[in-house]
């Protein structure tokens, strides 16, 4: 009787909280969440952000809403867009003309969704406000004790700490492992944009194209994507090579003129920058803690990573329409 009690007092000393702690909301954080979730686990998502996405959330920005954060390309897998279709509920659209659906041949910047990744990001906040995952915005992962011995990791926020018996991070999760092991070092990168919202009496020419002026890297109008259409108004954002150059709106929008991307009559209503700040998780850490089994890094290099997750995904997750029912 006494080995019992003392077999279940150990169980429940090194119980966590949940099964499955998220860092970060990114579209593939989402997803897998959806997936533990569904796969009867117990799940938690923390978010250090106001907004959920990641480099993929929505922004209000130029008095604009949820208007896409920088310029994003997904391409052409058509794998993915129907998943995206049939399990997020996307409506996906020609990026070139986003007044028509996708097609190949007529699409040679590839699709994308019709409302911008905002889409995306919200459709699958539907789908977790339907499950019983733990969803807490504004709360920053700031350390991870890991407890190889007993398969625990425990992650600790401004408001409390957390354990777990799985942590799933990304490449850009900023958070330090072990705190009192030797010092880690993290780097930060960040991302320069320029909003210009601009007025201008024709549609829009373009949607995504490099950068055609000097100080930028690439261009995006998401008018058609923030329900600006027929507005007279553009919204255009320009990922900028560096903090100096968002003050260059004016150089900007005569290069589109000169490019014939606006009309000769534009002109600036409003310019607004906004910097994104991405950390370096240190994914070396893991295997010299002999740690695997309990943290692991979702790869998110590229948007089109999603569809290397779409068999693991499908085993437990239900089309859209059949999940909001």
């Amino acid at each position: 009787m006494r080995l019992i009690f003392f077999i279940l007092l150990q169980i429940s000393l090194f119980a966590a909280d949940f099964d499955v702690v998220l860092i970060g909301s990114s579209p593939f954080s989402l997803f897998e969440a959806l997936y533990h979730s569904h796969s009867g686990n117990k799940v938690l998502i923390l978010e250090e952000s106001t907004e959920c996405g990641g480099a993929w959330k929505g922004i209000n920005i130029c008095g604009v809403m949820h208007a896409d954060l920088g310029c994003h390309q997904i391409g052409h897998d058509v794998q993915l867009k129907s998943f995206l279709e049939d399990y997020a509920g996307c409506k996906i659209v020609s990026m070139d003309n986003p007044l028509i659906p996708f097609e190949a041949a007529k699409s040679p910047n590839g699709w994308y969704f019709s409302r911008g990744c905002y889409e995306l990001i919200d459709n699958l906040l539907k789908l977790i406000s339907l499950t019983n995952i733990v969803l807490m915005t504004e709360h920053k992962a700031e350390s991870v004790m890991i407890d190889v011995a007993n398969k625990i990791a425990t992650v600790k926020t401004k408001s409390g700490s957390f354990s777990t018996n799985k942590l799933i991070v990304t490449p850009m999760s900023c958070v330090t492992l072990n705190p009192t092991s030797a010092p880690q070092q993290y780097g930060k990168s960040k991302y320069y944009h320029l909003y210009l919202l601009v007025q201008d009496p024709t549609p829009p020419k373009f949607s995504y194209s490099g950068g055609i002026v000097t100080g930028a890297s690439r261009m995006m109008n998401l008018t058609h994507f923030v329900g600006l259409t027929g507005t007279g108004r553009h919204l255009i954002v320009v990922q900028t090579h560096s903090e100096q150059s968002l003050t260059n709106g004016q150089t900007y929008l005569d290069g589109l003129k000169k490019s014939k991307l606006v009309d000769e009559s534009a002109y600036i209503l409003k310019a607004e920058p906004y910097i994104y700040e991405a950390g370096s998780f240190h994914q070396g850490l893991i295997a010299q803690m002999g740690a695997q089994g309990i943290v692991e890094v979702l790869q998110t290099g590229h948007f089109q990573s999603l569809s290397t997750n779409i068999p693991k995904w499908k085993q437990t997750l239900r089309p859209y329409n059949e999940m909001l029912q």
